[in-house]
C-alpha cells in the first residue's frame, strides 16, 4: 500500500525510535533543540565500528542542527513529495535491519504508519540540513593540478590498496497474477465487506483473520494518522473522503483490494484501519517464473537478445530496471567490493568471467516480494595498488572530500558564534567536539 521510490541508503537516527524503557538522556543542545542519547544509539545501528562512534554521530548530529538552523535562515525550503519519497526509503532501509516490518514495528511498538509520522519533521529538518550543506559547498571541486599534487605528496606506504571490484546487472521475474486470481481476490473481499455492513463480525477482527497487510493485521488493521501524501492515491482519496465509522467500497490498488474504515479526523489528518486482500500468483507461479528465468537466461546466452534488452522486455525490477538492471551499491555506487556483494551470489561471481550469467535463483525484492533472478558480471577489476592512470576518479574523490571537510571546518568556526551549544561533560574529551565548545551542566 505505502509508496516505494528509489532506493538509496542515508544515515539517519532519531529520538522517536526510542522505545522509552528507560528515561532519556539529553546529551547536546543547538539553540532550543535537543540531543538525546537515544538519538546517537540508533546510529549505532547503522555502523560496526566501535571506535569513537558516539563523538562521531554526536558531530554528525550536532552539524546537522547547525545547518539547519542555516536552511531556515537562508529560507531553503523542500517540498512534500521529495519528504514522503525519502521516507519511504529510509524506513525500509531500517525493515531490512530487523528483517520484517512486523520485528521492526514490535521492538519499537509503534505501526508503520505512526513511525512515519513521528519521523517526517526529523527527516524533513535533516533534508533541510543536507540542502543548506549542499548549498555551502557547491562549486567546490578539486583540480587535475590537486589530485595530482596529492597522489604525488603521498608516502609509498600510504598509497591505498584496492580489493577486486565487480560490476553487476540484474533481471527479476516475479509470479504472475491470473485472472482467476484477481476475481477470487474480488470475491472474498466482498464476502468481508458483506459481514462487516451487515455486523457479522468486528471490522479489527476480520482484519486479524484475514488481512495480508502484515504491518497492521496484528493491529485490528489499524494505520494509525495518515497525511496527504503518505498514501496511495486510491487509498488516500477514500481516507479522505469516506464519513467516518462508514465501511467504504473495495479500493483497488496496486498492492490488492482494501476495505477502509476512517475512524476520526483532526488537523487534516484521518485515523483509518484497513484490511487488504492480495491476489495470490497460482500455485504453479513460482515454478513458472523459474522457467522464464531460464529461458530468458538462454535466449541471451545463444544470442538471441541482448541482457539489456532482457530487463527493458521482462524484468519485474522496478528499482533498477530504468538503468539497464545496473546494481548499486549502498554509497549509490555500481561497483562493488567483493566482500560487498550479497552472500547468496559471491561464490558464483567469484568463478565467473564478464558477460556470465548466474542460474536462475530465488530472490526476495525490497518490498518482500518473492521469485527469481538472473545476475550478469559486467565488469571486473583486480586487486591491485593505486594509481594515478586506473584510479583518478577514487583519488579525486579522496581530495574532493579532503576540500569538503576543510571548508566546513571553516563554515563551523565561523557560524559557531551564531549559535547556543552547550554538550554533556562525558563528551569533553571528544577531539571533534572541541570545535564546540561549552559544556551543559
Amino acid at each position: 500500500m505505502y509508496k516505494i521510490s528509489t532506493l538509496f541508503f542515508l544515515i539517519l537516527g532519531h529520538s522517536v525510535f526510542s522505545q522509552g524503557k528507560s528515561l532519556d538522556k539529553i546529551v547536546a543542545l543547538v539553540n532550543d533543540q535537543m540531543i538525546l542519547e537515544s538519538d546517537i544509539n540508533f546510529y549505532k545501528l547503522k555502523t560496526t565500528d566501535t571506535n569513537g562512534v558516539s563523538c562521531k554521530v554526536l558531530y554528525k548530529l550536532i552539524l546537522d542542527k547547525l545547518l539547519y538552523s542555516k536552511a531556515i535562515k537562508d529560507s531553503i525550503i523542500v517540498n512534500d513529495e521529495e519528504i514522503d519519497g525519502e521516507l519511504e526509503n529510509r524506513l525500509q532501509y531500517f525493515i531490512n535491519i530487523f528483517g520484517t516490518q512486523e520485528k521492526f514495528e514490535k521492538y519499537y511498538n509503534k505501526t508503520l504508519s505512526e513511525l512515519k509520522i513521528d519521523f517526517r519533521e526529523d527527516l524533513k529538518q535533516q533534508m533541510l540540513a543536507d540542502r543548506a550543506k549542499g548549498k555551502l559547498l557547491a562549486g567546490m571541486h578539486p583540480t587535475p593540478r590537486d589530485v595530482k599534487d596529492y597522489f604525488e605528496l603521498l608516502d609509498k606506504d600510504s598509497i591505498p590498496y584496492y580489493n577486486a571490484e565487480v560490476q553487476m546487472a540484474q533481471i527479476v521475474f516475479l509470479p504472475k497474477v491470473s485472472r482467476e486470481a484477481k476475481r477470487s481476490m474480488k470475491k472474498k473481499a466482498e464476502k468481508i465487506r458483506s459481514e462487516l455492513i451487515s455486523k457479522e463480525s468486528g471490522f479489527a477482527t476480520q482484519a486479524i483473520l484475514y488481512s495480508d497487510d502484515p504491518g497492521s493485521a496484528s493491529n485490528g488493521g489499524e494505520l494509525g494518522w495518515v497525511e496527504p501524501g503518505m498514501m496511495v492515491p486510491e487509498f488516500e482519496q477514500a481516507s479522505f473522503s469516506l464519513p467516518i465509522a462508514q465501511i467504504s467500497d473495495l479500493i483497488e490498488t496496486k498492492y490488492g483490494v482494501h476495505i477502509i474504515e476512517v475512524l476520526e479526523r483532526k488537523n487534516e489528518k484521518a485515523r483509518v484501519r484497513h484490511i487488504l486482500i492480495a491476489a495470490k500468483p497460482d500455485e504453479n507461479g513460482m515454478e513458472k517464473a523459474g522457467k522464464l528465468a531460464d529461458s530468458i537466461r538462454n535466449q541471451i546466452l545463444a544470442k538471441k537478445m541482448s541482457f539489456q534488452k532482457a530487463v527493458e522486455l521482462y524484468s519485474d525490477d522496478q528499482i533498477f530496471k530504468s538503468n539497464g538492471g545496473v546494481l548499486v551499491s549502498k554509497s549509490r555506487s555500481p561497483v562493488f567490493e567483493i566482500g560487498d556483494i550479497d552472500p547468496l551470489i559471491v561464490n558464483q561471481i567469484n568463478n565467473m568471467n564478464t558477460g556470465d550469467i548466474t542460474m536462475a535463483q530465488p530472490y526476495k525484492t525490497l518490498d518482500q516480494k518473492v521469485g527469481y533472478r538472473i545476475v550478469t558480471l559486467l565488469s571486473e577489476t583486480p586487486p591491485r595498488k593505486a594509481s594515478l592512470e586506473e584510479d583518478y576518479n577514487k583519488i579525486k574523490e579522496v581530495v574532493h572530500g579532503n576540500l569538503r571537510d576543510k571548508a566546513m571546518d571553516n563554515w563551523i568556526k565561523f557560524y559557531r558564534g551564531y549559535v547556543f551549544v552547550k554538550l554533556t561533560p562525558e563528551y569533553a574529551d571528544c577531539e571533534s567536539l572541541k570545535i564546540f565548545r561549552n559544556e551543559l551542566k
